[in-house]
């Protein structure tokens, strides 16, 4: 068994590398989980609109998308797109998209869910008092769903934001990819990886708490 002897020096030295890192991810997770809410919102409607013809393609978009895994997704966008119909996507914005659609389809669940958890009546009672029914879901479906999921929304953008360090894969210069450069050059994998996690542990601390202040101020009456 080889003697492996810690050096947290080369770390500690690039602290500000891996903090610069970290909030791209941040960012990068921030912009594709806002995309992936719309996103996700517009197919939950789809699927609740009971016409076969909006609805299945609705339902296997999630499906499809739910099934492919986010390694493979990043290199389609990345690579594929640009094979396909010529459209060269930068490193981050092929992040962004492969997010943002990965996202999507767990939105799309979450705010049907939430939708389904209302009243039906409410519905019903816009309508008759002269809203649309694009009004209904602005003013008085989609607030309230808001606040119902909440929770499940504060996962889906930990996960975002996990899934967010595979992006050093297509060359994004994200904490994982310092970590990789530190290995590289000073062999120091435990080290380099042991930074990443403790970065990702805090800020999953921090984005959880966030979310269940955001759900007490939120909760229903």
């Amino acid at each position: 068994m080889l003697a492996y002897e810690f050096a947290w020096g080369p770390v500690l030295d690039r602290w500000d590398l891996f903090l610069l890192g970290a909030w791209l991810d941040v960012w990068v997770t921030a912009i594709s989980f806002v995309l992936a809410c719309a996103l996700g919102i517009g197919i939950a409607v789809l699927r609740l609109s009971g016409v076969r013809l909006l609805s299945a393609p609705a339902f296997a978009y999630v499906q499809i998308l739910r099934g492919v895994p986010l390694l493979v997704f990043l290199y389609w966008v990345y690579f594929g797109v640009a094979i396909v119909i010529g459209l060269n996507f930068s490193p981050v914005q092929a992040g962004i998209v492969a997010l943002t659609l990965t996202g999507s389809a767990y939105t799309a669940e979450i705010f049907r869910g939430g939708l389904q958890a209302l009243d039906a009546g409410q519905a019903e009672a816009s309508r008759s008092l002269g809203l649309s029914r694009t009004g209904t879901y602005r003013h008085v479906l989609l607030p309230q769903t808001l606040r119902i999921v909440i929770p499940p929304l504060g996962n889906v953008f930990i996960g975002l934001l996990k899934g967010a360090t595979l992006l050093s894969i297509i060359a994004v210069s994200d904490m994982v990819s310092v970590a990789n450069d530190l290995n590289i050059n000073f062999f120091t994998p435990f080290e380099a990886f042991t930074a990443v996690a403790v970065i990702l542990v805090a800020l999953v601390a921090v984005f959880s708490a966030g979310v269940t202040v955001l759900e007490r101020v939120l909760r229903l009456p």
